[in-house]
Formats: C-alpha cells, sequence, structure tokens
C-alpha cells in the first residue's frame, strides 16, 4: 500500500485537537473519543473525580491528543508524520 493509502486511512483515525477540545470542555468527552469508553464512563460516574480529575486532563489533555495521534501514524507505518 503507498503512503497516500495509508495517510487516508490514518486521517480517518486521527483526532482533530480543536474538535476534541470543545466536546471536553461543553460534555466532559475526552476519553471516549480515544477509545476508552470504559474510563470515560467512570470519569461521568464520579464527576470528574469530584473536578480533580478535570483539572489534572485539562493539563494533560494535549499531551493524550498527539500521543494518540502518533500511535495511529505508527500503526499505519506512517512513522515520518510524528510529532514530538
Amino acid at each position: 500500500m503507498e503512503n497516500t493509502q495509508k495517510l487516508m486511512l490514518a486521517q480517518q483515525e486521527i483526532i482533530n485537537p480543536t474538535t476534541a477540545w470543545v466536546l471536553f470542555l461543553f460534555l466532559g468527552w475526552s476519553y471516549g473519543s480515544m477509545g476508552k469508553i470504559g474510563l470515560q464512563i467512570l470519569y461521568y460516574l464520579t464527576a470528574g473525580g469530584l473536578g480533580l480529575w478535570m483539572l489534572y486532563r485539562l493539563f494533560t489533555f494535549n499531551g493524550a491528543i498527539k500521543q494518540y495521534n502518533n500511535n495511529v501514524y505508527m500503526k499505519h507505518g506512517l512513522n515520518e508524520m510524528i510529532t514530538n
């Protein structure tokens, strides 16, 4: 498979940071968009760890998005697309 096809497949899976932030700020949805539905349910059941988990997530969310997107690129063999 050539890189163009791999890139198109990867683009369907990566998370748009702007969309992810809007969903997180208005709905508290952060783990679900990364395929961690169980953790998202736990997040909702504990009301974001009574706010502490939410504060932690505010500061780590950008890194989690980058890591998720880098893992998608690696899965599709697009190592040159990985960002630091």
